[in-house]
């Protein structure tokens, strides 16, 4: 059995890869990935305006730290989905931005893997949250011999602020995680000579914040904080 983790893009259609369409449209089974039940899925939503007939099985990744928690509820699902995946040959699981950056369908292999020891992985890329979000805003990540660094805002923030320091500009993915502490995580390892917010970036609702704005508590998920040195 094969397990395709397809990068969609952030969630405009027509980002989505021929690869990813192509993976999807010869899949037996294709996986919806939710945040929570009710609400709907910015991967699938990209893919569905290329396959409006499109049939999913949802699996609900629950948006926890607590490790145990969330496997253990992945784990009930897949049982759940047992008799639909159980004799397909591939399976795709579209996933918003690139299949290999801070990608939902990890947590989901390493478990199902267990049920599975022969199972297959095969990792489609697409564009990344950070490329987009620098395009939309008309600015260039780093030239020659800058440094670009990609941070989490889930991480601890002393950790954040070493690798800011380090750094000649940064890409800082799910700044809601910092809440408060996101202005001053940032300023302290600056200065910095442009400081850039995309909320939703692609989407019809697309914000982009700037300067001092930029770092006012996120309330999106969908949010990327860009940071320039020069």
């Amino acid at each position: 059995m094969k397990f395709i983790v397809a990068g969609v893009g952030p969630g405009d259609p027509d980002l989505v890869t021929t690869g990813a369409l192509k993976a999807i449209r010869s899949a037996g089974l294709v996986l919806s990935p939710h945040s929570r039940a009710e609400r709907a899925s910015v991967a699938e939503a990209a893919v569905r305006a290329h396959m409006p007939e499109l049939e999913t099985a949802p699996v609900v990744f629950p948006m926890t730290s607590d490790a145990d928690k969330r496997d253990t509820e992945l784990k009930a699902q897949l049982e759940a989905l047992r008799p639909r995946w159980e004799h397909a040959e591939t399976i795709v699981l579209p996933v918003i931005g690139d299949s290999t950056l801070y990608a939902t369908g990890f947590y989901l292999y390493e478990l199902w893997k267990e049920l599975v020891p022969g199972l297959e992985l095969v990792l489609l890329p697409g564009i990344s949250a950070h490329c987009l979000a620098a395009a939309k805003s008309g600015n260039f990540l780093a030239m020659g011999t800058e440094i670009l660094t990609i941070v989490p805002a889930t991480a601890e923030p002393e950790k954040i602020a070493a690798a800011l320091k380090a750094t000649d500009a940064a890409a800082v993915y799910k700044p809601v995680a910092l809440r408060e502490q996101l202005r001053p995580v940032v300023e302290s390892a600056g200065p910095w000579a442009r400081i850039l917010r995309i909320d939703r970036a692609g989407l019809p609702d697309q914000k982009i914040y700037e300067g001092s704005a930029a770092l006012e508590p996120a309330e999106e998920y969908l949010s990327i904080l860009l940071l320039w040195r020069s």
